[in-house]
């Protein structure tokens, strides 16, 4: 192979490196964004989870205080009582139902920052490769050069 062939396959190898870079760096951002977006759907679903345990700690509360305070009185907050129950019931539903769902983007999340990362990972498994690539014909180049000033005669001397 020829220098400049060589030279050639440097300055294709040289490139693919960048772009193998830019990929990774991409692929990094990527990957970034979607362990962010993990964390904030954790945070969404435990904020849910500690919504749906005040909502029972407050039934729990309107039936503890049915039972003591308010037992005497019990006729005149019946409906009060019964209203409240059934508001409480009502949000703590939805709160469940809410959590179902945020559970489920709770996965999707993980599935997403597991595939970046993978992605990532590969991207960078590939600019590896194409450094490598690009050292070895850089040494190769540098390796013909040398071996081309070898074989070139020696300047003549000139006689006395």
């Amino acid at each position: 192979m020829t220098a400049s062939a060589m030279a050639q396959q440097l300055a294709a190898a040289s490139q693919l490196q960048r772009l193998r870079a830019l990929r990774e760096r991409k692929a990094l951002q990527a990957s970034q964004q979607a362990e962010r977006e993990l964390q904030a759907a954790q945070q969404v679903v435990r904020d849910r989870e500690a919504q749906i345990r005040k909502l029972q700690a407050r039934r729990l509360e309107l039936q503890h205080s049915l039972i003591g305070p308010y037992a005497a009185r019990i006729g005149v907050v019946a409906s009060y009582a019964s209203a409240a129950q059934e508001a409480l019931d009502d949000q703590l539903e939805r709160a469940e139902y809410a959590l179902i769902d945020e559970e489920e983007e709770l996965i999707n999340a993980r599935t997403r920052a597991a595939s970046a990362r993978t992605t990532w990972l590969q991207a960078v498994a590939q600019h590896q490769a194409s450094s490598t690539l690009r050292d070895d014909a850089r040494q190769s180049l540098r390796r013909e050069r040398e071996t081309t000033l070898e074989r070139e005669d020696p300047p003549l001397r000139s006689a006395p």
